[in-house]
Order: C-alpha cells, then structure tokens, then sequence
C-alpha cells in the first residue's frame, strides 16, 4: 500500500450456518471471509475493523472466532 494514500470502504456479507454447531458457525463464517477478501482484493493487514452479528438460535460459537485465526 502506497503510504499517505489510504481508501476507506464498506462491505457487508451474510451466511447460513447448517447447524447450530461451533464448526457449522465457525466454517461459514471463514467461506465468508474469505469470499469477502478474494473478492474485493483485500489483505488482512488493510482492514481496520469488522463487526459481527448472530441470531439467538445460534449459540454454539460467535462468528469473530473464525476471523482470529
């Protein structure tokens, strides 16, 4: 990334888990992140934040797991 010049952007993407299982949660949520990035050429290193939100029926993981590792 070219120093001084910074783009700020936002993107938003939804998933399903199959079931209400820490690895069901866990593996949409990594197939998402990982969509968003090949997708939109990003790197981890260029992301400042992210925000992650889950049904109450799904209780068996929270999705920012997925994106730690």
């Amino acid at each position: 990334m070219e120093v001084g010049r910074w783009t700020m952007r936002g993107i938003r993407g939804a998933t399903t888990a199959n079931a209400n299982t820490r690895d069901a949660i866990l593996d949409a949520t990594r197939e998402l992140l990982n969509a968003i990035a090949r997708e939109n050429d990003l790197r981890a290193d260029e992301i400042a934040s992210a925000v992650f939100t889950i049904t109450p029926d799904l209780d068996a993981a929270f999705p920012a797991a997925a994106a730690r590792n």
